[in-house]
């Protein structure tokens, strides 16, 4: 088995991988405290950078748990898209395309 053969491979399992991967989010589950009544509260938001502007999501607190797994489900489809980039641009750089 060849280098590009072996590549093909691993692509296929990350791209496997990304597809069953369960529910995700990206971005980060922050805490903050609010005054409510005179009383501080917690508060939970889901913080993202979308088009280089940070957007909140209030979360409430039934939900917290599932955001927290959501995002750090996130975090590692980040991981496995830089892989697949990678491998993506190893396999560009083996074709002997000519455009």
């Amino acid at each position: 088995m060849n280098d590009k053969e072996k590549l093909k491979i691993r692509r296929d399992k990350l791209m496997q991988k990304i597809c069953n991967a369960p529910l995700w989010v990206s971005g980060s589950v922050v805490e903050t405290t609010q005054k409510i009544n005179g009383k501080k509260k917690n508060c939970f938001y889901l913080s993202q950078s979308i088009n280089g502007k940070n957007k909140i999501t209030y979360i409430s607190a039934k939900h917290l748990s599932k955001f927290r797994k959501a995002a750090a489900e996130g975090t590692k489809m980040k991981k496995l898209q830089l892989d697949l980039s990678a491998i993506n641009t190893k396999l560009i750089k083996t074709e002997n395309i000519h455009d």
